[in-house]
């Protein structure tokens, strides 16, 4: 019995003395990674506000450190010229950090996987802060629990608190948010989600009060860096209800609306997809009917597609957002040096054939469903600077489109319109709504832009070689354009 107690009791001493090592040379690690984490996220935050008007940096005001535990203030600072009157926002933090192997905070959880350190921050109270404390009876609104492995690999949680205020300018309601994510320690790898329950803004204008209102908002999304430098892998996002409401205006609401996107490394090159599905669309309390639409992409030059974008964010964004600063028009405006760059960018990525794809885009009704599908292939053609049609014959090797309209949702549509403009007799707002989608199927006729197949209007185009399909007529592409421009206006004259 003497013997097991003495075991025992090694073991205990042995553990001991094991964590209060740990405990020691993470204290002794600790400024040097702290460090090395700041500056990483500032250079992430750096490359996430290029293109964009504003800046943001964090700093570490300082360190104290102690055997089990240190305490860390940071500075968060965040400056754009449309907020705040354009003058720098500083967010104060502290953060409590227990020195590993076995924080106390994670061993009462019992999470024993040993981990350099947990941190649990908070916001601090300062001239600009001072208001959120308010909203929240005085209770921290933003905090973080934090752990970092000794492989440098984070896992963190993020809470804003529940926010509400009124003033003359509006209202602001916010039920929380809360996020988690995780990552290694190059950033190779990362992993996010979020749940948002509620968002109620009102914003009053010169025409009155303009709503805006979000339910259930949840998100998800993970990728791992690829040799493009971009992240690999899904993000996913869930809104049960958006109601916006502009002043004097009914209110328009989208219901289950959804969000995929999914980013890969095929080959050599990116392929992408993205879909949006809203499961209904309603009108002033009038439901209208769902819609989908889904976006394919394949055969993306990597190199071409990142500098394309770097002088998108570098030139032609500022640019832009200068311009809607002075509520201007914009034109881009490059230097010759940089119109080569782009000419060339684009050559090359045209040389890998990139492949555009609208799978889908469709409007469903109770009575029946329109959808739209384009798809196109790219290639590069011998020059840039060369007249129209021949451009077109060596840049798109291959277009098919297809257009089906649904009599039966045209009806509806043009129910709701008759409702909403204030008909109540069902027998003149049913024979006006079949009037309109007879006239449409009519119209479509007569300009010869598409055939009336039962309950459908279809219109088809297949283009390759310089020669277009239009509904089974052939022609080539000058002769289209001559055609189509005639059906303009023709159209515009009233037939």
């Amino acid at each position: 019995m003497k013997k097991s107690v003495n075991i025992a009791l090694g073991v205990v001493v042995v553990a001991g003395a094991l964590i209060t090592a740990g405990a020691w040379y993470t204290g002794k690690r600790l400024e040097g990674v702290l460090g090395d984490a700041v500056q990483q996220g500032n250079q992430q935050i750096q490359a996430a506000f290029v293109g964009h008007e504003g800046s943001a940096s964090v700093e570490l005001l300082s360190l104290d450190r102690h055997f089990f535990t240190s305490i860390a203030h940071y500075k968060f600072t965040f400056q754009n010229p449309r907020f705040n009157d354009g003058q720098p926002v500083e967010l104060l933090f502290v953060d409590n950090i227990e020195h590993g192997p076995l924080p106390w905070t994670r061993v009462k959880s019992l999470k024993l996987v040993p981990v350099m350190a947990a941190s649990n921050m908070t916001l601090e109270k300062n001239a600009f802060s001072e208001k959120w404390f308010a909203m929240t009876n005085g209770q921290p609104p933003l905090n973080g629990q934090f752990s970092m492995g000794y492989d440098r690999a984070a896992l963190g949680r993020v809470e804003f608190l529940p926010l509400q205020f009124e003033d003359q300018s509006g209202s602001f309601k916010f039920s929380g948010f809360t996020l988690n994510a995780s990552g290694n320690a190059n950033g190779e790898k990362l992993e996010a989600n979020g749940v948002l329950g509620s968002l109620d803004v009102t914003a009053m204008s010169e025409e009155g009060p303009v709503n805006v209102s979000l339910r259930d908002l949840t998100f998800n999304t993970g990728g791992t860096k690829g040799q493009s430098g971009f992240y690999l892998g899904h993000t996913d996002a869930r809104v049960t209800s958006a109601t916006f409401q502009a002043a004097g205006r009914p209110p328009v609401q989208f219901k289950d609306f959804v969000n995929t996107s999914l980013l890969q490394e095929v080959e050599g090159k990116l392929n992408a997809q993205v879909t949006y599905d809203i499961g209904n669309i309603s009108f002033d309390g009038k439901n209208i009917g769902s819609s989908q639409m889904l976006w394919k992409f394949a055969n993306f030059d990597i190199d071409s597609t990142k500098a394309l974008m770097q002088i998108y964010q570098d030139k032609i964004q500022p640019q832009a957002q200068a311009a809607a600063a002075m509520g201007e028009s914009y034109t881009p405006h490059l230097s010759p040096a940089d119109q080569a760059l782009v000419q060339a960018e684009v050559s090359r990525l045209l040389a890998a054939k990139p492949h555009i794809e609208l799978e889908k885009l469709s409007l469903k009704t109770a009575s029946g469903e329109s959808h739209f599908n384009l798809s196109m292939d790219l290639s590069n053609p011998t020059s840039l600077d060369q007249p129209g049609a021949a451009l077109l014959k060596q840049l798109v090797t291959q277009l098919n489109a297809k257009l089906v309209l649904s009599k039966p949702m045209i009806q509806d549509l043009a129910t709701l319109q008759a409702t909403s403009a204030g008909l109540s007799d069902p027998a003149a707002i049913a024979e006006q709504a079949k009037g309109a989608a007879e006239s449409v199927g009519g119209l479509a006729i007569m300009l010869q832009v598409g055939k009336v197949e039962g309950d459908n209007i279809v219109s088809t185009l297949h283009y390759a070689d310089d020669v277009v399909d239009f509904n089974g007529e052939k022609m080539s592409a000058q002769q289209f354009a001559a055609a189509m421009m005639g059906k303009v206006v023709m159209f515009n004259r009233g037939y």
